[in-house]
């Protein structure tokens, strides 16, 4: 199994665009280790597997599930497409970026309904008798 989980790791970090350093800072741990992982001459302990889990934006069970073979499960059925890959996405970011993108997506809602509720007063007044 250890193969086939660096297998794993490689993988999902590729589809990340990350190096092995970038997956390693992310991580917590070194790109000789990250290396050694992938190849299959070490073994992760529960914490690190965590941790790389966790930036890749998978679970451990995910990650040991696509060792064995198998698909993990998807994310709840109420996310569509687009929201699953702003999830996946998210699940990937540091604490500084997590940060940043909530304080974006706070901003953006809060603009969102203001936009909205002028545009709503606008359509009102242009239909009041002359």
């Amino acid at each position: 199994m250890r193969m086939n989980l660096g297998m794993v790791i490689k993988q999902l970090r590729e589809r990340c665009e990350w190096t092995q350093d970038g997956l390693a800072r992310r991580a917590g741990t070194t790109a000789a280790n990250i290396s050694r992982v992938e190849s299959g001459k070490h073994n992760p302990g529960a914490e690190l597997l965590g941790s790389i889990a966790y930036v890749l934006g998978v679970r451990v069970y995910e990650l040991v599930a696509m060792a064995e073979g198998f698909q993990p499960p998807q994310l709840a059925a109420g996310f569509d497409a687009d929201e699953e890959a702003i999830v996946r996405q998210f699940r990937r970011m540091g604490a500084e970026e997590k940060e940043l993108f909530k304080a974006v997506a706070t901003t953006f809602v809060k603009v969102r309904p203001l936009t909205s509720a002028r545009s709503t007063r606008q359509d009102r007044r242009s239909k009041l008798p002359n």
